[in-house]
């Protein structure tokens, strides 16, 4: 039974995650129309069992309850007993499992061509069912462990981290597929792995992934396995028009910004064409005294 994650082990979750080339430069915070910086929402909390918390970007920890937020740059750490499922604003959905260690590190969901997600995993393993993000900009959608970039074709998979000196097997990155398709990148080379099967990619960086010949023992269902297999042909059927509809929403909103910065915009041209004037008044003014010694000379 592994210990509960502590503030500390997250703390070196996200220093290991930038030592093995995980340093995600993309901002979490969103400039509003007063140019002040809001979090990103990247989820809602669906289901929270046992040892759950989220750490935000300056380590402080909470307790997630149900339909609780999560925001890009944020990290999720769950105990032996712990388990989370996100209801992601993309229309996807992320089951993490117990003994995880992982991050939000970028999410755009605008319901456009920029839309994104990389998610870092250090540790342990979650079960994704990719929303639109993966299903219309399959680059757009990566998970990143310190061995290997994992990539999906509209996907339902389960990445899985094994650190080293870990008793569940070979060190390095699993990916099992249970729906669509997936890739492992290493500098060595890629492997495409198929539904029902799983792909690896060890701590050796010399070797290349390789699609594994049956499924790891260490992929273990939770309870609620049943539940979140449903869940797949659900958000497939809605994914369009999840996606049209927030596009919609994005456009109403930045219609809604636009038209509060237009008063704004009118008076700053107003000040700029009554600039001209003043100067020319002003050069008047100065050209008074010398017009009239040039009045009296004559």
């Amino acid at each position: 039974m592994r210990n509960a994650p502590t503030a500390r082990a997250v703390g070196a979750f996200h220093l290991g995650l930038l030592l093995a080339g995980c340093a995600f430069l993309s901002p979490g915070f969103a400039q509003t129309a007063g140019g002040q910086a809001t979090p990103v929402l990247a989820g809602k909390v669906e289901l929270v069992e046992g040892d759950v918390r989220f750490f935000d970007r300056d380590m402080t920890m909470r307790r997630p309850f149900t339909e609780d937020s999560i925001f890009e740059g944020e990290s999720i750490a769950t105990g032996s007993n712990g388990e989370v499922h996100l209801r992601m604003e993309d229309g996807g959905f992320i089951a993490v499992r117990p003994g995880t260690r992982m991050r939000i590190a970028k999410f755009r969901a605008q319901g456009d061509e920029s839309d994104a997600v990389t998610i870092g995993l250090l540790e342990g393993s979650f079960r994704s069912i990719t929303g639109w993000i993966a299903r219309f900009g399959r680059n757009n959608y990566q998970v990143r462990t310190p061995t290997v970039t994992i990539g999906v074709r509209g996907t339902d998979h389960e990445p899985f981290h094994i650190p080293a000196g870990s008793p569940l097997g070979e060190p390095g990155t699993y990916d099992k597929v249970n729906q669509g398709g997936t890739y492992l990148q290493t500098a060595q080379g890629r492997v495409d792995v198929a539904p029902g099967r799983a792909g690896f990619a060890g701590l050796r960086r010399a070797e290349r992934p390789r699609v594994l010949e049956r499924i790891p023992t260490h992929f273990r269902p939770t309870r609620h396995e049943e539940r979140i297999t449903r869940r797949y042909q659900e958000i497939q059927q809605r994914l369009p028009e999840l996606r049209e509809n927030r596009r919609k929403l994005a456009q109403e909103r930045a219609a809604k910004v636009e038209q509060k910065r237009e008063p704004l915009k009118v008076r700053r041209l107003d000040r700029k064409e009554k600039q001209p004037k003043r100067a020319e008044l002003h050069g008047k003014k100065k050209a008074g005294p010398q017009e009239k010694k040039l009045h009296e000379k004559k």
